[in-house]
């Protein structure tokens, strides 16, 4: 199995190579905790995976009989995987996830990833925003938190609001330093997030860019960060918001509300 520390040393050594701290290498070697993940979900036939690496994900997503492709920054990597795996399901690219056109994706589709930690907030948001049936991620921990955050949380922000509103999302599985090699200084999450059967009916990339508008400067107060619209003022009183709150504050549904009642 390639979720094993004795894999990913040879494999390295093949290919001459280090792993990569610029590009978030830590391979995964627990291999039945992952396993537990992927038997657990709920995929569409066609399925992209993030930062595929030495194909750890890979190999456990192909046994499911799905329509693959993977998207690697990493060029060596991309060249090991087409080289390693003999099956017609899968498509290796090399290329930035962050610039990859989810949205031009025909539905229903499925992303999985072990996601770099520098790029988790942005990348999680072009996922979520082209409406996958389902995406399940790894992510360090505090970064897991922006998914469930409530107002008022630190953490509370876009991503939050927006999977609050599209997605049933919950932690799979939690995993420990010693999961990974090289072992990162954090811990892991595995978060699953499913598309609810009925969706606002709103542009999501709209959505979030609102959301994101409003929440750029925290200690304004919502007026403030509204002035920009003309009807803010009939707005806010017809949905009972005080104009002296904070957009922080407010719940997913009162944004979504917001956002319907000014547009």
């Amino acid at each position: 199995m390639r979720a094993s520390i004795a894999f990913v040393k040879s494999a390295l050594s093949t290919l001459g190579a280090s792993p990569n701290r610029a590009l978030g290498q830590n391979f995964c070697v627990d291999e039945p905790r992952l396993r537990s993940c992927v038997d657990r979900m709920i995929l569409s036939k066609t399925v992209i995976e993030i930062g595929p690496g030495l194909g750890a994900l890979t190999e456990l997503l192909l046994e499911r009989g799905v329509s693959l492709t993977a998207v690697e920054k990493d060029g060596a990597m991309a060249e090991f995987l087409t080289e390693s795996f003999d099956d017609p399901n899968l498509t290796v690219l090399t290329g930035d996830a962050l610039k990859f056109r989810y949205a031009d994706l025909p539905q229903p589709f499925s992303v999985v990833g072990n996601l770099p930690y520098y790029i988790t907030t942005p990348l999680s948001a072009a996922v979520l925003k082209a409406l996958p049936a389902s995406f399940y991620c790894m992510v360090q921990k505090e970064a897991a938190d922006r998914f469930f955050a409530a107002p008022r949380d630190k953490n509370y922000g876009p991503l939050s609001i927006l999977t609050a509103l599209f997605y049933d999302a919950a932690p799979m599985a939690e995993f420990a330093e010693t999961c990974f090699y090289p072992s990162p200084n954090v811990q892991s999450v595995f978060v699953g997030i499913n598309k609810k059967a009925d969706v606002p009916d709103v542009d999501p990339k709209r959505f979030f860019a609102f959301c994101t508008e409003l929440l750029s400067m925290r200690r304004k107060t919502i007026k403030n960060n509204l002035k920009a619209y003309a009807n803010a003022d009939e707005a806010l009183r017809a949905l009972s918001i005080a104009p002296d709150a904070r957009a922080e504050t407010l719940s997913p549904e009162t944004f979504l509300a917001l956002f319907l009642t000014l547009h």
